[in-house]
């Protein structure tokens, strides 16, 4: 087994490939990159993109992108990023440097805890409200069109100190009410880390599944802050359909409406494809939005966007 530190001359290999990582999380062996295929080839950007859904296991030897994986094939073992995105020096270097066998770890996860910091707009008190800790959290989520009753609704609060300091938190509750993930979102101008989550098996979880009514219309939209917006929606947490979600479809849902942001038109059609079938064949629907817009633009309103099969 090889010793962290000698790990970094992989490391600094793929961050000649890919550019400097943001995230290390060196017990996993984990990195966090900017994705080529998004930021050349999907978006035709110039320069990368700053979304960092690229991750890297050295440890593994894996990789995958959280947006593109499954679209484009942005996944699979590390000798294949290297091939298709470094040089033949590149690849010669990385065979020399690779692990003789690939370790293996199994992944521990604590129950979610909210952080004990947690202070939920709802509920600050009188005095809190008059300080800037509050003012600049509050002003945060109005200026993304957040009501006090959605504040309410969802328990959404924030951080001004620790571990999740200047960050929103919206949490999620299971079916049994208990507490199973959140999203802490800085509300900071520019900050280092956009979102800072707890470790936990999101393959598994339904975010605000006690919110949920399977007798109306389900809406699958991509993130949390889209899920505020439209009454009866699940995130994803992603562009991903995970097996847990498509279990829990197939067995409850009466009608779906898949809505994801425009640059994610091929994702909605695998979803699509994915989910129309046996019980719910024709009860499954897109709404493909326009432009730059997303759910949380709109406040819910898709009146300019009407669902279709794309049968």
């Amino acid at each position: 087994m090889k010793k962290k530190d000698e790990y970094e001359p992989i490391i600094d290999l793929l961050d000649d490939i890919l550019d400097d990582h943001r995230t290390h999380n060196d017990y996993t062996g984990q990195l966090t990159y900017c994705c080529p295929v998004c930021s050349y080839e999907i978006k035709g950007l110039d320069e990368l993109d700053g979304k960092y859904n690229l991750e890297v296991n050295y440890k593994l030897e894996v990789f995958r992108c959280w947006v593109c994986g499954e679209s484009h094939g942005t996944q699979g073992k590390i000798y294949k990023l290297i091939k298709q995105f470094g040089n033949k020096k590149h690849l010669k270097q990385y065979n020399l440097l690779k692990p003789d066998d690939v370790e293996e770890y199994v992944r521990t996860y604590k129950k979610v805890q909210l952080p004990k910091e947690f202070i939920p707009f709802s509920k600050a008190s009188a005095g809190l409200k008059l300080t800037h800790y509050y003012k600049q959290a509050y002003n945060y989520v109005k200026n993304r069109n957040i009501s006090d009753e959605l504040l309410k609704k969802f328990n959404i609060g924030f951080c001004y100190q620790g571990e999740y300091s200047n960050r929103i938190i919206i949490p999620s509750y299971d079916i049994t009410n208990e507490i199973n993930y959140f999203i802490g979102r800085s509300y900071e101008s520019k900050p280092f880390l956009k979102y800072k989550n707890p470790q936990a098996q999101k393959e598994i979880i339904i975010f605000n599944e006690n919110l949920i009514d399977w007798t109306k219309t389900i809406y699958l939209v991509e993130g949390v802050f889209d899920s505020i917006f439209l009454d009866n929606s699940i995130p994803m947490l992603g562009k991903v359909l995970s097996d847990q979600l498509f279990s829990l479809l197939y067995e409850k849902a009466i009608k779906i409406i898949i809505v994801l942001d425009p640059d994610a038109y091929e994702n909605e059609q695998k979803i699509y494809n994915t989910l129309n079938g046996g019980r719910l064949f024709g009860n499954v629907y897109m709404t493909h939005l326009k432009g730059d817009k997303d759910i949380a633009d709109l406040c819910g309103d898709l009146t300019d966007y009407p669902p279709f099969n794309l049968d």
